[in-house]
């Protein structure tokens, strides 16, 4: 993608690590990134009194920072294999949330990446603030992520926002003759609840969401192309996160990808909640939350300056 060119992609020093790194190998093959930074935010230094027992000749922070950076630097020659990315490695220390933000702000990359462990569920290392506020896309990498692109789901709502998630989610399933799934969730009315509404109001409905499936498909996607299903689902009860959750895993989706609208204030960007709930949701699938960089970064300057 030419709007993915520049990279910040944060590491915990954990395994998790291994997993991160590896899928950031995988997915610079299919995107072709020209730059890619990966990032250590170092909260406390308490643990080096504890590295300093196994490791004397450790005297300073400095020291620390240098015995950090070569491993981090191992496990990345030992992973990554594009030798045309320009690769960096750099520490922080402060806050997770509050060092990232001024990564943002200083880099102004076009994509984070951020590891996602089993049972993540929006706390921790990355405040859902920052997935909010942050004005490029991020790409939350799971532990199980498989190193395939063969099948995608694109959660919709018709708008120009899905029309573009679903165009990108096509150009990635290219290289392997793959296909992707736009999952429009709805609702029938509430005024009817805990009704049903009358069987024509209902068939209005179906009649409606029938001509906005196919002009969605058809804009995107010519006529008889196979490659894009787009699926109405009837969202009943529970979170609709777990509507998109079954369907990923009835088509083995290989990732998610999801647009998050730009906004012009944060009170209109709090409204935007699709992307806020997928990330807190415990998918197991790497999710692709797209941004416009260029639309959201007068906002997240505001903000910052603040």
């Amino acid at each position: 993608m030419e709007s993915l060119k520049k990279w910040v992609v944060c590491l915990d020093l954990t395994k998790m690590d291994e997993a991160v790194i590896g899928y950031v190998n995988y997915f610079a093959g299919l995107v072709k990134p020209e730059s890619i930074q990966f990032l250590h935010v170092i909260e406390s230094y308490d643990m080096f009194h504890d590295i300093i027992e196994e490791f004397p000749e450790l005297e300073t922070e400095e020291d620390l920072n240098e015995l950090l950076k070569k491993q981090i630097s191992e496990l990345i020659d030992s992973k990554f294999t594009h030798k045309d990315v320009k690769l960096d490695v750099t520490f922080r220390k402060g806050s997770a949330t509050d060092q990232i933000i001024k990564v943002m702000e200083k880099e102004s990359p076009d994509l984070l990446v951020l590891g996602k462990k089993a049972g993540y569920k929006g706390e921790g290392v990355l405040p859902r603030r920052i997935v909010k506020y942050v004005p490029c896309s991020i790409l939350f990498v799971t532990e199980t992520a498989r190193y395939n692109m063969e099948n995608i789901t694109v959660p919709i709502d018709f708008s120009e926002q899905s029309e573009e998630a679903t165009r990108v989610a096509l150009e990635f399933v290219k290289p392997s003759n793959g296909s992707v799934v736009a999952q429009h969730l709805y609702e029938y009315p509430k005024q009817y609840f805990p009704y049903m509404p009358d069987k024509k109001t209902i068939k209005k409905m179906d009649e409606e969401l029938q001509v906005k499936k196919k002009a969605f498909s058809e804009k995107i996607n010519p006529p008889g192309a196979t490659d894009l299903e787009t699926k109405l689902t009837l969202h009943q009860d529970g979170k609709m996160s777990d509507d998109i959750y079954d369907l990923c895993i009835s088509n083995q989706t290989d990732m998610i990808v999801v647009f998050s609208k730009a906004r012009k204030n944060i009170l209109s960007m709090m409204k935007d909640k699709l992307p806020d709930r997928m990330a807190a949701y415990p998918f197991g699938i790497p999710l692709l939350i797209l941004k416009n960089k260029a639309r959201n970064q007068k906002l997240f300057n505001s903000m910052v300056s603040l």
